[in-house]
């Protein structure tokens, strides 16, 4: 049994052995850099797309956040509400941050559900339209 009275022993982080898959790297047609942890355990994927869209671009404070968190709420053709329900159908989650050098959308799914869930990420990435209010409807007008 565990004497919980005890602390433990302290171990240097140098001493670890922790061992990382192998990554995979190619680029597409144009030239974009592809990154691939492939892992047979578990039916999960984790889609990041990197922009280089961060505060070190932005002509104003706040300017780069603002609009990759606004990008989200909503597109011509679905508002922000129509956008987390296809998403949350899937038991997927979109998420997206904004850093000094760069803006990322992230995208955990189930690897059985990224054919139906690409669209909706192509479309908040090309289509946002950025409403001036958080009505559903105020995505279309």
């Amino acid at each position: 049994m565990i004497n919980r009275r005890q602390a433990p022993a302290i171990k240097d982080a140098v001493n670890f052995d922790i061992q990382l898959k192998p990554l995979e790297q190619f680029r597409l047609d144009n030239g974009i850099p592809v990154y691939v942890v492939r892992s047979s355990e578990q039916e999960t994927l984790q889609l990041e797309l990197v922009f280089p869209a961060g505060s070190w671009y932005e002509s104003e404070n706040l300017v780069a956040s603002a609009t990759n968190f606004l990008m989200k709420n909503g597109t011509s053709q679905h508002s922000a509400l129509e956008i987390n329900e296809m998403t949350e159908y899937y038991g997927a989650y979109l998420n997206r941050n904004c850093f000094h050098e760069n803006a990322t959308y992230t995208l955990h799914c189930l690897s059985k559900h990224i054919a139906d869930l690409l669209p909706t990420l192509q479309e908040v990435i090309q289509d946002p339209v950025f409403p001036s209010r958080s009505s559903p409807s105020s995505a279309r007008t």
